[in-house]
């Protein structure tokens, strides 16, 4: 499939190491409540082995799901190709 993922795939890989966890802010309301109230230094030691386990980890497990085929998966291509709008259902 050349360098191809499918829809399923990649929703697997935001998974990982919650690289798909996302805050938002919506409204003019929540942003006029948003307040920087502190930070806290992080010691670099601790924090980035951490960081570096779970990145490790988390492309290990991306690499065994890219060895996966998924020949019935949807890809871009078919996105593109059939036109498909954010209602339709094979997206679900």
């Amino acid at each position: 499939m050349g360098n191809a993922i499918s829809l399923k795939q990649l929703s697997y890989a935001m998974k990982l190491g919650k690289l798909g966890e996302q805050f938002v802010l919506k409204s003019e309301k929540a942003f006029e409540r948003i307040r920087f109230l502190d930070y806290a230094v992080a010691d670099n030691s601790e924090y980035y082995a951490r960081r570096k386990v779970r990145d490790e980890e988390a492309r290990k497990a991306f690499q065994r799901e890219l060895e996966t085929d998924d020949v019935r998966g949807i890809f871009m291509r078919d996105i593109l190709r059939e036109e498909m709008k954010q209602d339709d259902i094979r997206l679900r």
